[in-house]
């Protein structure tokens, strides 16, 4: 199943498509593509603001939620053309969950995500003593020889802005320590496309 970029289902949403492109993408929503159809969701809202905005004043909370989905956007449009929203496949607090385990303290939290033939897997903890954040990855990809990413720019946002920013070692390793923060991002900018990883926040993961 193909599914389409979060730039052009932004246009679907605005409805600015030709009836060429529109075609294809209604029959993807109707073959019930549940990820999709959240994109969709995501961007009829913003559109639907944003016809609204001359109508009143935009509360200073509104506007800073509209500037941190625009964020990615503005980022990967100074590396590529394309921007991908990457899948999350494995999250260790949702299996622990499932299987009735409670832990004694904050346990790091692996998470693994995927966007096509790039697999991002990472570890996100808590370090109590110093009250900070670390988040530790990894990126691969299966069609690479050798599969390892390294070199390549790695960006943690937080809001509207570009908080933090690396690169992967030889390995595709890349390390960030930062104060605890909700609503975090991390922008992959692979050859070709970058790809927006969406944390869950760390109170709603071990809720």
């Amino acid at each position: 199943m193909k599914h389409f970029s979060l730039i052009e289902w932004a246009d679907f949403a605005r409805g600015v498509l030709t009836s060429h492109q529109h075609g294809p993408m209604q029959r993807h929503l109707d073959e019930n593509c549940e990820r999709c159809r959240k994109t969709v969701g995501m961007w009829t809202s913003v559109a639907a603001f944003a016809r609204q905005e001359s109508a009143y004043e935009p509360p200073a909370s509104a506007l800073r939620i509209a500037e941190s989905y625009l964020a990615p956007f503005k980022l990967a449009a100074r590396r590529t053309s394309i921007l991908d929203l990457a899948k999350r496949t494995f999250d260790s607090f949702e299996n622990q969950a499932l299987a009735g385990v409670r832990g004694s303290g904050p346990a790091p939290q692996q998470l693994m995500y995927q966007c096509g033939n790039v697999f991002i897997d990472l570890r996100l903890e808590s370090k109590p003593d110093s009250r900070s954040m670390a988040l530790a990855g990894q990126v691969v990809d299966s069609e690479q020889p050798g599969g390892v990413l390294g070199g390549i720019p790695v960006s943690l946002l937080s809001k509207e802005d570009a908080w933090l920013e690396t690169t992967t070692n030889h390995l595709g390793e890349f390390h960030f320590s930062f104060p605890p923060a909700r609503h975090l991002r991390l922008l992959v900018t692979t050859e070709g496309k970058s790809v927006l990883v969406v944390l869950p926040d760390a109170d709603a993961a071990q809720a």
